[in-house]
Order: C-alpha cells, then structure tokens, then sequence
C-alpha cells in the first residue's frame, strides 16, 4: 500500500509476543527488522512516540516526519538495529531489503493513526493479562510503572473518564500490580474496546493461539504477502531474543512465577472497571 508497501508494523504491550512474532517474521533472506523505534530511553527520538495516541499527523508533526524516516529506513541505531545485518551497514542499503518488520511495544494507541497515514498493515499480537503482568513482575523495567506519558495526554484522560469514570491521574496511589494491569487496560482494551475498530489490512492476533499452532502462522503470512522461513519449524519454538532467563521457555526447572490470588484479584479489579472482554477473568 503506498510508498511503503514493504512494511509490517508489529505492536503489542510488553511480553505479549511481540519479540517472538516480529523476530519469527522477520527470519527469511533480506526481511529487516526495526526494533522498537519508540523507546525513549533507548533512541534519540523515541519521546516522540512513546505511550502516545495520535489520531492525525497535525498532533505532533515531529512525530510524523520521525515515524516517515523510521519507514524509509533512515534512523540507525544500536536499538533499532539489533537484529540487523550491520556487516558493511548492508541494513541501510535501500536495495538491499525486500521487507521491513517493524515492531511497538509502547505505540498501541496509535495503530489506527500508523495504518491510515502511512498504509502500513498492521498486526497487534494480544496476550491474557494475567501472563503479562507476571512476565513484566519478572523483567521489571522500570518504564512499565510509569505511565505519566499517558496521563499528560488530556484527550485521553478524558475519554477513560467519559467512558469508565476513572482518572488515570491517580495511578501512583495503586500497587504495582494494579498499573501493569492499568497499563494493559490502556494499550488493549482502549485501542481494541473502545476506539475506533481496526479495518482494512489490520489485525488482532492472540498469542496464545498463535504460539501453539504454526499453521495459523502460515496463514498470517500468506494474508500479510510475507514469505515464512522454509525452516520454519525449527525457529518456531524457540524464544525471542527477549525472553527473560527464568522463563519456563528457556529453563527446564519450574521457576515461572505464579500470581497470588490477591494479585489476581487486583488485576481482576482494574479489569471490572475498563469493562474489558478480551479475555475470561481467572
């Protein structure tokens, strides 16, 4: 679609599959990767994108004229290019790739933005919050628990109180487990539940399905017009370069984290009040 019809945008909340799906995407011949380009920590101008909902290039038109560069693969480094070929920085070579794969985890809000301005299809690759969360307790970054992007943005604050009567200015007053849940709530259930429905070449996978069935992977690909690796097998079961060490993906030994009930029913909570139906409460 359009002049970047090579791409595919990847997005999903931390630990959801994102690493796991874009990395598996992105394994054939000349497919790149572009990891994450709107980490405000990790890239010069990632602060104009993180945890931020845009509805048209006139919001920030910083953010439009950084996200064109990023498509037209001219923003390089060491973060967005770590699952690059940087030999001779062949990733930059405009002849050299025959597909983009780009990948958010702090972008959700604006799926729709990214599809309708740029053409770009997009996947967002959703997992049970429950999972999430423990993951995330697991990793612990400590941008997970600062959600202060989200609450600057009085367009946003104001729709969750119009629709929820909540104030998602208070989040510091809440467990830390309560705004990991907070955070899923605002890149799941706001983007999928409440905005506007995602049309066209975009869509919602969910990473419980996907991870255990490779054939529904290959049917991505062909609605996507991707190539899957011919030795698809043998990388589909293996972790992303992300998975964290005591995942039960990577160590034999039971060492998965589990959530107590009290957890459970904190999440449970934050769940009630966004009215959420994407996945059964446990």
């Amino acid at each position: 679609m359009g002049r970047f019809n090579k791409h595919i945008i990847v997005v999903g909340s931390a630990r959801s599959g994102t690493s796991w799906l874009s990395e598996t995407l992105a394994q054939p011949y000349r497919y790149r990767m572009l990891f994450e380009p709107e980490q405000e920590t990790r890239t010069k101008n990632g602060y104009l994108l993180c945890d931020r909902w845009f509805k048209e290039p006139s919001d920030s038109a910083e953010a439009y004229a950084y996200l064109r560069r990023v498509f037209k693969n001219r923003v390089d480094c060491d973060w967005i290019a770590q699952n690059s070929n940087r030999k001779w920085k062949r990733h930059l070579w405009p002849f050299i790739p025959k597909k983009f794969i780009i990948k958010f985890v702090r972008f959700n809000l604006s799926a729709v933005y990214l599809y309708q301005q740029f053409g770009i299809p997009v996947i967002h690759i959703i997992r049970n919050p429950y999972d999430v969360i423990r993951s995330q307790q697991q990793v612990k970054f400590p941008w997970l628990y600062d959600l202060s992007h989200f609450v600057s943005q009085d367009r946003l604050v104001q729709l969750i109180q119009e629709h929820f009567g909540y104030d998602i200015r208070a989040y510091k007053t809440l467990s830390p487990v309560e705004i990991l849940a907070l955070r899923w709530c605002l890149e799941n259930v706001i983007p999928l539940e409440v905005l506007e429905p995602y049309t066209g070449h975009m869509e919602v996978v969910r990473y419980e399905d996907l991870s255990h069935d490779m054939n529904l992977f290959y049917d991505l690909c062909d609605r996507f017009n991707l190539e899957p690796v011919a030795n698809l097998k043998t990388y589909y079961k293996q972790p992303s370069s992300k998975t964290h060490p005591n995942s039960a993906l990577v160590t034999s030994e039971l060492k998965k984290r589990v959530l107590s009930a009290d957890e459970i029913a904190q999440i449970n909570t934050v769940l009630t009040i966004f009215k959420s139906t994407l996945y059964p409460r446990r």
